[in-house]
């Protein structure tokens, strides 16, 4: 059997608890109400991945990885007005999509890429926990003219904290909005026009996937480590 990553309805948070759907791959704000947060099931301790998120609605989303320092307890998830997943929280490394701006553990880095903001946009995650480093696509075309296969160089890569578990993770960073995204970590909960595949053969994905990084599933952590 082959087991892939979803979203982890079990961590609540303390504030703004969204809606799952699709079987724990779809999330959104229950009503205008504000901030939420949401991780995946699986972590990374090593290892390159992939995932690919969906604009469903709204534009206020915060995509990308964050770590388990983001927990206050096995339970519980930071939320709160000043601490969420981007901004103020030095635990994630996410991509302002309104903004077209990666987040890095509090610090904005402005011009980076272009901003996702229409429905059925899709962002390119590409974790690689070996050389600390994490790369943004949009549509497929990598920002910040970045190659995720440039390894230790980094070329156009927002660098990430070493010995860190990391988890993919959603989130909606402003009050007032609503929002909705649809994850795929190699599952897809909505239709592909182009099936891609990682290199082990695993997962269905829009766009391809960058050589050496893979479907962040069961069997991969397997074979791959991670």
């Amino acid at each position: 059997t082959n087991n892939f990553c979803t979203l982890n309805p079990l961590l609540v948070p303390l504030s703004y608890i969204p809606t799952y759907a699709e079987g724990n791959l779809q999330i959104s704000a229950q009503s205008n109400s504000g901030r939420f947060q949401s991780i995946s099931t699986i972590g990374m301790t090593a290892g390159k991945w992939y995932a690919e998120f969906r604009i469903d609605s709204s534009q206020y989303h915060t995509l990308g990885v964050a770590t388990e320092k983001s927990f206050t307890t096995a339970s519980t998830l930071i939320q709160d007005s000043n601490n969420y997943l981007g901004g103020s929280n030095t635990y994630s490394y996410i991509y302002y999509c309104s903004d077209g701006e990666p987040w890095s553990n509090g610090t904005i880095s402005s011009g980076y890429g272009d901003s996702l903001t229409s429905a059925g946009d899709i962002l390119g995650v590409a974790i690689d926990i070996t050389n600390s480093k994490i790369y943004y696509s949009k549509n497929g075309t990598w920002q910040n003219s970045a190659d995720p296969e440039s390894g230790a160089t980094g070329t156009g890569a927002v660098s990430i904290a070493s010995g860190e578990t990391y988890f993919f993770a959603v989130g909606d960073l402003a009050t007032g909005s609503f929002s909705g995204t649809s994850c795929n970590f190699g599952n897809p909960s909505f239709s592909i026009s182009s099936g891609n595949s990682d290199a082990n053969g695993y997962g269905n994905f829009e766009y391809a996937v960058p050589s050496g990084y893979l479907a962040l599933c069961t069997k991969n952590l397997g074979s791959d480590g991670g």
